[in-house]
């Protein structure tokens, strides 16, 4: 039998030796880069909940084995290099089986990202009351009218989401023969046309700009249109402004454009969706056009008061140009969702909106633009539509003793009773406010 040479020992040894430091190294370095941040680590990318602090050493929570669950929660959440560690795992997820580790995000072809909401959408999955979404539409005719009598206008925008204008896009997954009639853009849509709602139907509008642009209407690695995309509806938008208030706004428009190509040169909401990825090496976008948009003097025109109410794409207006510091009065707001004023950043009253007075919000204002996405048309008006609807329409004495006679009916039915009662149980609600409200609905439909 051959002997091992001292060579060979020598080499086996620090082998082990080496084997061993890197084995610590694994165990010690995290701890001291959670105890010292030598080294800076980026934060991820999204919206996470803090790390939990050290939970309190007591008999009482070891005992209970709470102190050893929290322990373990806030080691977790805290451990050094975990957001390198997240950013590695999804990048072999992503590069080596083209998965998404978050469930809330998908890959397409040509690693085209979509959120999933976008998808459930366009497929229809997020139907759940077709009859009220038409209630809310015919009810919003009723709202257009009143505001009109007050010298207001409204315009409804439908914004596509992301899969609606790129659905050639879409992972093999997903079915395109599957696409149903029935979806919240095609019942908004129906619904206000039917009720001679002021439309702007953007769907339709990006779907054909989408065969002839040179440029994304959606960037690869965003959610929201592109700068681009928000140049071309802007034109569109304020055009239609102007023929509902009949002013004539500053003139604006765009000279050249700088193209993108690299994802620190994206700009606002472009690459928010791949943000989300936390990837370690981000997938390049494809060429991104920003047209130069230069404004006109404003002699001899006149800015629009506009109350806007919207979603996220709403912010596109002001996030990628000024077309709301350029073309809207000082007075004008952007109210986010109907929940907070969002634009301009400073306003002498409350950024809350329900703590303003809706009748002195609407009073001096052209216009009214409420702007949702297709994935929000569950929440369609956002309780705007609820909100001016009882303003201009309050209820009279007639429908509140209608309402009195609904309670009635529901107590003296034991089925439907039984029905609300449980429904409060499992809500941990009081059953007369259940029965209440749902009185408060019927005679709503009714109105």
């Amino acid at each position: 039998m051959g002997t091992t040479t001292p060579s060979v020992k020598v080499a086996n040894k620090w082998g082990k030796h080496l084997l061993l430091g890197f084995l610590l190294c694994l165990l010690v370095l995290p701890a001291l880069q959670a105890s010292l941040e030598w080294v800076p680590v980026g934060p991820l990318g999204g919206f996470f909940d803090p790390a939990p602090p050290t939970p309190e050493l007591s008999w009482q929570t070891l005992s209970d084995n709470s102190y050893q669950q929290q322990m373990e929660k806030h080691l977790e959440m805290t451990a050094g290099f975990r957001n390198w560690l997240l950013r590695l795992r999804n990048q072999v997820a992503f590069t080596l089986f083209n998965q998404s580790r978050a469930p809330s995000l998908i890959i397409g072809k040509n690693n085209e990202f979509f959120g999933s909401n976008s998808v459930d959408a366009y497929f229809g999955r997020d139907v759940k009351g077709e009859e009220d979404l038409k209630f809310r539409c015919k009810r919003l005719r009723r709202v257009q009218d009143s505001l009109q009598a007050h010298g207001t206008q409204l315009l409804i925008v439908l914004a596509p989401g992301k899969a609606r204008t790129l659905a050639a896009e879409l992972p093999d997954s997903c079915d395109l023969s599957k696409v149903p009639y029935l979806t919240n853009y095609g019942i908004a849509r129906d619904g206000c046309l039917a009720n001679g709602v002021n439309l702007l139907d953007a769907a339709q509008l990006m779907a054909r700009w989408q065969d002839t642009t040179h440029y994304p209407l959606f960037p690869r690695g965003g959610v929201h249109w592109s700068g681009y995309a928000v140049s071309l509806m802007a034109d569109t938008l304020f055009r239609r402004v102007e023929h509902l208030t009949h002013l004539d706004l500053p003139d604006f428009a765009s000279h050249g454009r700088t193209v993108a190509t690299r994802v620190q040169d994206l700009r606002f909401t472009d690459n928010d969706l791949q943000e989300l990825f936390n990837l370690m090496v981000d997938v390049p976008p494809y060429p991104v056009a920003y047209p130069n948009v230069v404004f006109g003097p404003e002699t001899g025109k006149k800015r629009v008061n506009a109350l806007i109410i919207g979603d996220s794409f709403a912010q596109s207006f002001y996030g990628f140009y000024p077309y709301y510091d350029k073309l809207l009065t000082p007075d004008s707001r952007y109210w986010s969702s109907n929940k907070q004023v969002f634009w301009p950043e400073k306003v002498p009253e409350s950024t809350t909106v329900h703590d303003l007075d809706l009748a002195q919000q609407l009073a001096p204002r052209d216009v009214v633009i409420f702007i949702c996405t297709e994935q929000n048309l569950q929440q369609f008006g956002f309780g705007f539509i609820e909100d001016a609807f009882n303003r201009f329409c309050p209820r009279t004495a007639q429908d509140l003793a209608r309402i009195a006679a609904i309670e009635n009916d529901i107590r003296k039915n034991a089925d439907w009773l039984a029905k609300l009662t449980s429904q409060a149980e499992a809500a941990h609600e009081d059953v007369n406010m259940v029965i209440h409200n749902n009185a408060i609905y019927m005679q709503d439909r009714e109105r």
